[in-house]
């Protein structure tokens, strides 16, 4: 393997990678590991949802996650998701909560009363094959490891949370349908460069909802859509009068 070269022993100075919190509770939970996974993942976001304010009227924290970015950072089949998140809604660790048609529902991560370590959770069957079910009705279930993995699964441009590589930053939701991503970083970088990066975030969320193109990076697209929107300058002016003319 060519990662087992690339590892290192740990040492007092060695940088603790970025991690996901995974409270302990989930341990002790009747629940898949793709469900606590999948919690830890939320909390994670939830945490910045607080920092920028994402809340209700009743100062609950709520994210926004849509289920095709959480299938490509867990690298599970949409099917799976939906399953862990109905896992977790049974338990009590979730709410959904639905804002309309075609935007994506808004989730509030709950967690344990104080001194409660555990919600209970109605029996589940378990299956020991290690099979996972393809996204796709019909299809016979594929063993996770010799699934092929889509090239989005392996080049995820929209990853809101990248866990093992600290040089991407945790990405929001922006925009009316909650489909382009920045980083807040990026963000605020774009809102020194450019004047008017509101309404050509509302433009690219809405050009990207009805065309159905995606973009690799928004802030580079943002930036591009800004140079072919801003006037030409030092263009000389050849405009006459009728009588001026030839």
């Amino acid at each position: 393997m060519k990662n087992k070269d690339q590892m290192v022993y740990m040492t007092d100075q060695t940088q603790i990678p970025v991690y996901l919190p995974y409270p302990r509770f989930l341990l002790g939970m009747d629940l898949t590991q793709t469900a606590k996974v999948l919690y830890a993942l939320l909390l994670d976001r939830a945490s910045l949802s607080r920092k920028t304010g994402w809340k209700d009227e009743e100062e609950h924290i709520f994210v926004v996650y849509p289920i095709v970015y959480l299938a490509d950072d867990l690298r599970k089949s949409h099917m799976t998701v939906k399953k862990a998140l109905n896992e977790l809604e049974e338990a009590g660790l979730l709410v959904r909560k639905k804002q309309g048609f075609s935007k994506p529902n808004l989730l509030y991560v709950r967690i344990p009363a104080e001194g409660k370590k555990s919600f209970p959770v109605k029996e589940r069957k378990v299956s020991l094959k290690g099979k996972e079910n393809d996204t796709y009705e019909g299809k016979k279930p594929v063993p996770v490891m010799d699934r092929k993995v889509s090239p989005n699964y392996l080049n995820n441009s929209y990853l809101i949370y990248s866990q093992t590589n600290k040089e991407r930053e945790a990405r929001s939701a922006y925009g009316e349908y909650h489909n382009v991503f920045l980083s807040e970083t990026e963000y605020g970088e774009l809102k020194q460069e450019i004047r008017e990066i509101d309404r050509l975030i509302e433009e690219l969320s809405s050009y990207m909802r009805s065309s159905g193109k995606q973009y690799a990076d928004h802030a580079v697209t943002l930036r591009r859509w800004a140079e072919r929107s801003a006037p030409v300058k030092n263009i000389p002016d050849y405009t006459c009068s009728e009588e001026e003319s030839l």
